[in-house]
């Protein structure tokens, strides 16, 4: 085959935006997300707060996933997760309980012989978080130890470290 041809045999076999979109669909995008966080979530022992002077234990349920397509390549995924959190400073427990709404950006594009998922980043302001604490020491870990803001972070690394597996890595390539 002449360079000319082998260069026209990739591109021939490399899909349209039709074929993009009909691959990687919203639907698709909640299953193979949805099996890879399965339906409960824990973390911990992980350090929090100020010069991690606490620890941090979570465990919690995952809701209905949703997905919807944004743009021509961008599927958006919601994640929803109830989480029962526990922060221990010294031997005093602070519980929490939180509601979290993860937002995962996936966009498709067309690579020779598939469709390939590239996944967004997770950033902070993808992650809605309702936190509910009582008593002094839930005041004390909202306000003094800001714990939005250390859920955010964690909850992040969570997900940006489950989409980085080998698992998620093979589902973000699509054969055609």
């Amino acid at each position: 085959m002449a360079p000319g041809e082998a260069g026209r045999a990739v591109a021939d076999q490399v899909c349209d935006p039709a074929t993009v979109r009909s691959l990687a669909t919203p639907e698709r995008a909640v299953r193979v997300i949805g099996g890879l966080i399965g339906d409960r979530v824990t973390f911990g022992p992980v350090p929090a707060g100020p010069h991690d002077m606490a620890t941090a234990y979570a465990e919690g349920a995952v809701g209905r996933l949703t997905a919807r397509r944004e743009g021509d390549q961008l599927v958006v995924v919601r994640v929803p997760v109830s989480l029962d959190l526990t922060v221990v400073i010294g031997t005093r427990r602070i519980p929490a309980d939180v509601e979290l709404l993860v937002r995962v950006g996936l966009v498709a594009r067309a690579a020779p012989d598939a469709v390939e998922i590239d996944v967004e980043p997770v950033r902070y302001e993808d992650i809605d978080a309702d936190i509910r604490t009582s008593g002094v020491g839930g005041v004390f870990l909202r306000r003094l130890g800001d714990l939005d803001a250390e859920i955010r972070h964690h909850v992040g690394v969570y997900v940006s470290t489950l989409l980085a597996t080998p698992e998620a890595v093979a589902e973000c390539r699509i054969p055609l």
